[in-house]
């Protein structure tokens, strides 16, 4: 796990340095590298929201109704970080409108 963290670490930081030579301000850098981190987090959400009902059969009712559950908490936990991190690291409610995507 540690080695995804210290590679996502850098490659913010080279993705902040990128914008900054194209003359992306700040703030908006900010808010596109939140929207990718949150999007990312959300992806992995998808993920498990899709493990909801494929519990071993072999393994009874109540194991599968402990998986389930397992999976909405697990969903919910995914979401909620994806919610605080785009707050806490500059991401702005509303629409995401950068007038340099069109450039891209």
């Amino acid at each position: 796990m540690t080695q995804y963290q210290a590679a996502g670490t850098n490659a913010r930081l080279k993705l902040f340095v990128l914008l900054e030579a194209q003359g992306v301000p700040a703030a908006e850098a900010d808010d596109l590298v939140a929207a990718l981190e949150a999007g990312a987090v959300t992806g992995a959400q998808c993920e498990v929201v899709e493990l909801d009902g494929m519990a071993p059969a072999s393994s009874g009712p109540g194991f599968a109704d402990g998986w389930d559950e397992g999976v909405m908490a697990v969903s919910e936990a995914l979401v909620g970080i994806a919610d605080r991190d785009w707050s806490r690291r500059g991401g702005r409610s509303g629409p995401l409108n950068w007038p340099y995507i069109s450039r891209m």
